[in-house]
């Protein structure tokens, strides 16, 4: 009874193994079964789809017209016909149908199975698929969702392409992101499975009788055990050879997947390798495993590793460690048979074969790994650079000159030191840019650059924050005579003349400087204080150094406050022009007038020129104003002269910005014309000093005036750099003396003698020529004695509105008619 108990309990326990054993094998079926089928539906899926889109693109982006020649193409249809020859050539075990729920092709309209997984996908909306069976199908259904290309065809239908719109009622209105239709993949059950199945039946069935039989056999092997000890011998020696079956098998198994692996994979026994697979062979570039097997070890890598260290010696190092703590990985050198060397990660770990400890070393080429990590690294670098220098120049750009200026606050600090900023603006560099181009005007930063970088202490950090400013950290700086000395030392050094295209160019700056602790602690009140006190050294002449004050800060902000209001002002119309008449000298007959603007600020009343037009060169609006000025004047002018008022020739300051404009010439045309404004009495006056920055490109501007019959006037003739031979090329009509020649007259015997060389050099070049400024008689006599007739300046009247300047005229034109 005893031995039939413990037969009972040994019955029970192996018939639940065999049946956990047995559901293992079924479950694992099923799942093999699910997977390629969901596999094989994904696989279908993504290629329905991208033929559905690759379609409609070619539709949309080349405008075909729906007919019916290329009804079928449409990718409704043509996937439709796609999914039937498809299923015809799997014998219907595969069906793919592109449904929706609201169908222009009744072929494509969805089955109840069909719509209820439609609203499957509303309700989840961010699941993108869905695998189940029904009976012997299994569905790979996915959403359809509207996209932006979609709706060229289901979007309003009045925004439809007219072939579908003429073609089609319905199934229009849908919106982007809105599921509309679904793609089912239908897929019968294979008959592989339906074989695994049965299989797994008869293997079922077979092991139950085993079992069985098993038991049976037990049972009287139980029963005889002591009387028939041979046939319990026989039972033992069978399961001792299903155990070395067992143990053959995996060994079969381990040398498959020993030749199978990805890796290279080595067995090191002692001083020599044992075993190896075909991929190590390969991956070193040996002929066969046995030259391989042959080989010692230290010929596998090179004398030394990477770190310095002895190939060999750290070889020894490396496997006593493995061995001690069970595995080791690292990375390491190794030499192909061809010389070249690479970088792969060795794994090694302890193992016991045919009755030896043994190291089992599994070999990785990271080669191109390593090549990507150095190129990202690369990239990373480079990207980290340009987010912190100026491209241009190769200076700290205004991200590192913020680091670079905390950090040196914060050292000051803690060593109870002080700093001084500066903030260098190039003087007049947008002239430069707008006459000589940027490209120009890009070579000059780059050189202006280059000089201060040689010049400034090494200690020092230069900065470009943009355009055309720069800004030195001077760190140490303890002492105003010092300060003062670098700032001079700046000035100086961008007074050296740059060449360019054989000629000079002459630079100058203006320099603000705050301190710290005196002015401020924070980075961006310190950066604001030295701008304030650039912009007061630019006020007070350029080419200069201020220190800053707070008075200055009151400064920079009435600045800001002039930029909104000149805004505001072109806007408001809050400009006004003021006439200063010209006059004969010989015979006090008027000959023209100049039109001079003016502001008429609602709070602070009229504003001269000088006060707000720097501002508005900054500020991007002075060639607005211009254009405004232009008009408005002409249209004045052919107003008098529609009255019949002799307001002779109109004179209008010209900027070199305002000439440079693309569309200038256009547009002084179109205004002309616009307005009636007869050319021959336009006159357009141009600085010499700003006539001389880009004289071959103002050539040709001027000409094109010129060819409208307009005059040309060089205005403040003799302050710039002009000579004959310049004069002689230019298509002027008529020089200005600058005023600062004519107040002294005729008692300064320089500017007499200045004065009169003019007035030859203009009759020597047949020019008219006209005097500014003129304020007595004494002038007027000299210049007139001297060959200037045309006179200008409060001898004869102040700038004056235009109605003030209209009852002048009336008192010609009475005169004229008495």
């Amino acid at each position: 009874m005893k031995n039939m108990r413990y037969f009972i309990i040994f019955a029970v326990l192996l018939f639940l193994a065999l049946g956990y054993k047995t559901y293992e094998q079924y479950h694992r079926i099923t799942e093999t079964q699910n997977y390629i089928l969901l596999n094989e539906g994904k696989a279908l899926a993504n290629f329905i789809s991208a033929f559905r889109q690759t379609y409609q693109d070619a539709f949309l982006e080349n405008h075909i017209e729906i007919d019916e020649k290329t009804i079928n193409l449409l990718p409704v249809k043509t996937i439709a016909e796609i999914s039937s020859r498809f299923s015809s050539l799997s014998e219907g075990s595969i069906m793919v149908r592109t449904v929706s729920d609201r169908p222009r092709n009744p072929k494509n309209k969805a089955n109840g199975f069909e719509m209820n997984m439609i609203e499957h996908f509303r309700i989840n909306n961010k699941q993108n698929y869905r695998f189940t069976q029904q009976e012997n199908v299994y569905h790979f259904v996915q959403p359809l969702r509207i996209k932006p290309g979609c709706l060229q065809c289901h979007g309003k239908r009045e925004d439809a392409i007219p072939s579908i719109k003429k073609r089609y009622d319905k199934a229009y209105g849908y919106k982007i992101g809105e599921i509309r239709g679904l793609l089912n993949i239908q897929i019968q059950e294979k008959d592989i499975f339906t074989l695994l199945y049965r299989d797994f039946i008869n293997v079922l069935i077979l092991t139950i009788v085993i079992y069985l039989v098993f038991l049976a056999v037990i049972y009287l092997l139980i029963r005889k055990l002591r009387k028939d000890e041979e046939n319990y011998t026989r039972r033992l020696e069978e399961e001792i050879n299903l155990k070395t079956a067992e143990l053959q098998k995996q060994k079969d198994l381990f040398e498959t997947l020993f030749e199978k692996s990805s890796d290279g994979i080595l067995i090191f026994d002692g001083e020599k390798f044992s075993q190896c697979n075909e991929h190590i062979v390969q991956m070193l570039g040996l002929k066969s495993k046995n030259e391989l097997l042959e080989m010692q070890p230290s010929a596998l890598s090179p004398e030394y590793q990477p770190d310095g260290q002895s190939s060999y010696e750290k070889s020894r190092k490396v496997m006593q460690k493995a061995f001690e703590s069970g595995r080791e990985q690292l990375e390491w050198l190794h030499r192909r048979s061809n010389g070249e060397e690479f970088i792969s990660e060795i794994t090694l770990t302890p193992i016991v074969l045919d009755g030896k400890r043994v190291l089992y070393v599994v070999w990785r080429d990271i080669s191109e790994k390593k090549k990507a990590q150095k190129k990202l690294l690369e990239q990373t670098d480079i990207l980290k650079y340009r987010a912190y220098h100026d491209l241009l120049t190769g200076l700290p750009n205004r991200n590192l000159f913020n680091e670079k200026l905390e950090q040196a606050i914060r050292k000051a600090e803690d060593d109870g030191s002080e700093l001084a900023l500066f903030f260098i603006d190039l003087d007049q560099f947008k002239q430069i840019n707008d006459s000589l181009g940027h490209d120009v005007g890009d070579r000059i930063l780059k050189e202006v650059a280059g000089h201060l970088r040689e010049a400034l202490p090494n200690e020092y950090t230069l900065s470009r924050l943009g355009g055309d400013e720069f800004t030195v950290i001077a760190e140490g700086a303890d002492n105003r005579e010092e300060i003062t000395d670098l700032a001079q030392m700046i000035l100086d050094t961008l007074r050296k003349p740059i060449i360019y295209d054989s000629r000079k160019l002459y630079i100058s700056c203006s320099i603000g400087i705050s301190l710290y602790p005196k002015d401020g602690s924070q980075t961006q009140n310190l950066l604001k204080y030295a701008d304030a006190a650039m912009y007061k050294a630019k006020e007070e002449g350029r080419n200069n150094f201020r220190f800053y004050t707070s008075e200055m800060t009151e400064q920079a902000y009435e600045r800001l406050v002039m930029k909104a209001d000149l805004v505001r002002a072109l806007a408001d119309e809050e400009f006004c022009i003021y006439y200063q008449p010209q006059f004969d000298g010989k015979n006090d007959r008027l000959i023209g007038m100049e039109a001079l603007l003016r502001w008429n600020h609602p709070l602070t009343g009229l504003k001269m020129p000088d006060s707000f037009l720097p501002i508005a060169g900054e500020s991007g609006i002075l060639t607005q104003i211009d254009h405004w000025v232009a008009r408005q004047a002409m249209k004045q002018l052919q107003q008098w002269h529609d009255e019949g008022l002799k307001a002779g020739h109109l004179a209008l300051n010209l900027t070199i910005s305002h000439l440079n404009e693309i569309d200038f010439y256009r547009e002084l045309k179109t205004t002309i014309e616009e307005v009636g404004f007869d050319p021959k009495n336009l006159e357009l006056e141009i600085t010499e000093s700003e006539l001389m920055q880009n004289f071959d490109d103002a050539i040709v501007k001027l000409k094109q005036l010129h060819k409208l019959d307009i005059h040309i006037a060089i205005d403040d003739f003799g302050t710039g750099h002009s000579s004959l031979a310049y004069l002689k090329r230019l298509p002027v009509d008529k020089l200005k003396i600058d005023r600062s020649f004519i107040e002294d007259l005729p008692g300064n015997e320089e500017d007499a003698a200045i004065v009169k060389a003019i007035i030859a050099l203009a009759q020597t070049l047949g020019l008219d020529i006209i005097a500014e400024g003129v304020e007595s008689m004494e002038q007027k006599e000299f210049l007139i004695k001297n060959g200037c007739d045309q006179i200008q300046g409060y001898y004869y009247a102040r700038p004056m509105p235009a109605e003030e300047m209209k009852k002048i005229l009336l008192s010609y034109h009475l005169e004229g008619q008495q």
